[in-house]
């Protein structure tokens, strides 16, 4: 039996696909020993509908990486997402009480707990609480504020957080297939830690990450979070667009979007025709496939102009220099980075997770199970500076008292 306390599981649950990574640390780098991954049930726009088809879908996702992996596992990081994720600013502020005025890790503990406490519905929960910015006597723009000296702290958060319902929901699929909740991570972040590039973060970065039934906006500045929503909208919307306008059926509507789609008008070949089959077997009939892309670019559009409302609304837009990082399924949609550029004015790039191996998982489908892998491994590194800087907390409480 291999060694488990090394071992990091991502579960990116997801309105049209499962998927399940087990990873495994050597030294500062990931291995990934395990895949698991199947068709979502009980799933709409990010949310669990049913919980039964939910948790079936779960485990039998979770067995196969278990299986590849050759070894058990007993609990995961996992995704949430959906239209319900909400996200906001709030202040934390402590004075310094020692008489050097050095602010100590226990400071920064304590405003941070200061911070996390904003007046938020008996419905909700917090996921997230994200610093973004330190104050020391007024002065702002403080990145690390343990070991600099002043009179006060103060610390600017950003709180995400989700339906107390829809979180329970996601515990107790997981819960009944045999296995346990190690955190929740908001969808975005998680693809953020395996898509985007530091410098990006530093300099301002819309990730976009856009999935099956939802899409997923995280803006970052200075190398934090800095804003997130979720959008309804995202791929089945594209099929299902698909299915009304051919009168077909959605599994053929997808296999002809996978095969044929194209998110831009801009690529279309003259005289390109396509076979579609229609509804209970009445037969099929041929369209030129510039009937279907102006179909899917339609869709594309709309989900470009709800994104650019958003980022206009956080006051941020002017902030994003580096650009879009899009991710997720429908980042591969051939000419959607062209559109993006078009519709938002911004430059784009496509996101795909920053490892090396297996070569299969190297592609934007599966940002969100290592991006969760990626967050499971920066927790227990936190922890263990946590549990440091507590050692010598109580150190300083012995040599002094």
């Amino acid at each position: 039996m291999k060694k488990k306390a090394n071992l990091i599981v991502g579960l990116d649950i997801g309105t049209t696909k499962i998927c399940v990574l087990i990873g495994r640390i050597k030294g500062k780098e990931i291995e990934i020993i395990g895949m698991g991954r199947t068709p979502s049930r009980g799933l709409n726009k990010g949310v669990i509908t049913d919980i039964e088809e939910a948790s079936r879908a779960i485990k039998k996702a979770l067995r196969e990486a278990e299986f590849d992996a050759g070894l058990k596992i007993k609990r995961g990081w996992t995704s949430i997402g959906g239209a319900h994720i909400q996200g906001r600013n709030h202040r934390g502020f402590v004075k310094v009480k020692r008489d050097d005025k050095v602010i100590t890790f226990k400071d920064k503990m304590k405003v941070l707990e200061e911070a996390s406490h904003p007046v938020i519905g008996p419905d909700r929960e917090i996921i997230h609480v994200l610093p973004w910015e330190y104050i020391i006597d007024g002065q702002d723009q403080v990145k690390e504020p343990v070991g600099m000296s002043g009179n006060s702290l103060e610390v600017r958060v950003y709180i995400v957080s989700a339906s107390s319902a829809c979180c329970q929901n996601v515990e107790n699929s997981i819960r009944r297939g045999g296995y346990e909740v190690e955190g929740m991570v908001l969808q975005s972040l998680a693809s953020s830690m395996a898509t985007l590039l530091p410098e990006e973060k530093e300099l301002g970065v819309l990730l976009l990450d856009i999935g099956g039934g939802t899409t997923d906006l995280a803006i970052f500045l200075n190398g934090e979070l800095r804003f997130a929503r979720v959008l309804a909208t995202g791929g089945n919307y594209i099929t299902n667009d698909i299915a009304v306008a051919f009168h077909t059926t959605r599994e053929k509507a997808e296999s002809i979007k996978l095969k044929y789609g194209r998110a831009s008008l801009d690529f279309e070949e003259e005289d390109e025709m396509i076979r579609i089959e229609k509804v209970a077997g009445r037969g099929s009939y041929v369209v030129e496939r510039k009937d279907l892309v102006k179909v899917i670019q339609m869709r594309v559009d709309e989900i470009f102009e709800l994104v650019d409302e958003e980022i206009r609304k956080s006051g941020l837009r002017g902030l994003v220099a580096s650009g879009v990082v899009l991710t997720g399924g429908c980042s591969l949609l051939e000419g959607i980075k062209e559109r993006a550029e078009r519709k938002l004015k911004l430059p784009v790039r496509i996101g795909y997770p920053r490892i090396n191996h297996p070569e299969k998982i190297v592609n934007p489908i599966y940002a969100t199970a290592i991006g969760l892998i990626f967050y499971g491994l920066k927790a227990k590194e936190e922890s263990i500076q946590r549990e440091r800087g507590m050692v010598k907390i109580k150190e300083w409480f012995r040599q002094f008292f």
